[in-house]
């Protein structure tokens, strides 16, 4: 069962790339802001969703080597 705190993170955090990946692939330019602000915002949050699919799927394969190990 040491496995499991990681195997917990690593899919929370890969949860929270994937959740934060469809806030931003929905955004809309809006009449009010600029069309580079739109950009901007959507390259920053795929970022932030690439950043915690990388750190999901670390914690997944240390969960993985710590059960088979």
């Amino acid at each position: 069962m040491e496995w499991l705190p990681q195997a917990t993170f690593g899919a929370f955090a890969a949860g929270a790339g994937v959740f934060c990946y469809v806030l931003v692939a929905n955004l809309e330019p809006q009449p009010e802001y600029p069309e580079l602000m739109t950009d901007l915002m959507r390259l920053v949050g795929i970022g932030i969703a690439l950043c915690g699919l990388v750190i999901g799927a670390v914690f997944l394969r240390a969960a993985a080597s710590i059960y088979v190990g």
